[in-house]
């Protein structure tokens, strides 16, 4: 093995040991002769085909392996995510030794996690969640089935984290999610659900969000106190420390406190660049 590859990818095996599954995938990769040339529409002309390793499951009837593809030329110029094609997912029927493979939504990364949910989500057949790693601790989670030794994807979501999800009914999934407010971008818990009919995904944010968030006031602004139904204009001054109380996204309203003792409520867009927001990833 070329020294300039072992910077790259620590362990690597060629493809062909798995040309069954890569196959499956002739949109992706195309074998273009026997010495492991092949023809790509991303990054290089072509190049030697290699994978990496990055999860793996076995049962008593199947195996999974979801592997990072990479294309890589004679002449490397540039980091090694240039020349990912992606991570793949492959399953193997024990039975009836049939491999099928389907292209992951996220890049070469590591960190994957696989999850058997069939027991746990009460299906008939198997379904698992394969949870990809990207940026800011963030995760797609791509819920797959495998019914006639065949893959499909039947829907995904992406959370800060892997996504827990529960049987509710016969026609629906349920469960939360992790994602930032519109006021402060600090993370909530948001329910989610999936119905079974279709697959469709739905986040729901409440009318009424709690956020209760401690924060800086960057820039002065005004706000509306009320006292025994009467309002009564409030100005609140750079350098303040406030609690971002909660928002109403019905009316975008946002309640907060001041001085730990005054409420005032201030319009969503009022607030714009006028007070930190939670930057963390």
């Amino acid at each position: 093995m070329r020294r300039h590859k072992n910077l790259f990818i620590i362990s690597l095996v060629l493809l062909c040991s798995c040309s069954n599954s890569a196959q499956k995938n002739k949109k992706i990769v195309t074998e273009a002769d026997n010495k492991g040339q092949i023809s790509t529409n991303t990054n290089s002309d072509s190049g030697d085909l290699y994978f990496v390793e990055r999860a793996a499951y076995d049962n008593k009837n199947l195996s999974l392996i979801v592997k990072s593809i990479y294309l890589l030329s004679d002449t490397l110029e540039y980091d090694s995510s240039y020349y990912c094609q992606g991570n793949f997912l492959y399953i193997e029927n024990k039975t009836t030794k049939s491999i099928d493979s389907i292209h992951l939504a996220e890049g070469c990364e590591k960190g994957v996690l696989i999850e058997d949910l069939t027991i746990k989500l009460q299906f008939k057949t198997p379904i698992f969640n394969i949870a990809t790693p990207g940026g800011s601790d963030t995760y797609t989670n791509e819920f797959f089935s495998y019914e006639n030794d065949s893959l499909k994807k039947l829907f995904e979501i992406f959370n800060y984290n892997t996504v827990d999800l529960e049987r509710k009914d016969r026609n629906t999934l349920a469960g939360f999610v992790k994602d930032r407010d519109e006021v402060v971008y600090n993370f909530q818990d948001y329910p989610v659900t999936v119905s079974l009919n279709d697959y469709n995904v739905k986040i729901i944010r409440p009318d009424n969000q709690k956020i209760g968030y401690e924060t800086q006031v960057l820039s002065d602004f005004e706000g509306n106190q009320i006292l025994n139904k009467i309002k009564k204009k409030y100005l609140v001054k750079e350098g303040t420390t406030v609690l971002i109380d909660s928002l109403n996204r019905k009316t975008n309203i946002v309640r907060i406190v001041v001085n730990d003792s005054v409420t005032i409520y201030v319009p969503l867009l009022e607030l714009k660049d006028k007070i930190q927001e939670n930057s963390a990833g």
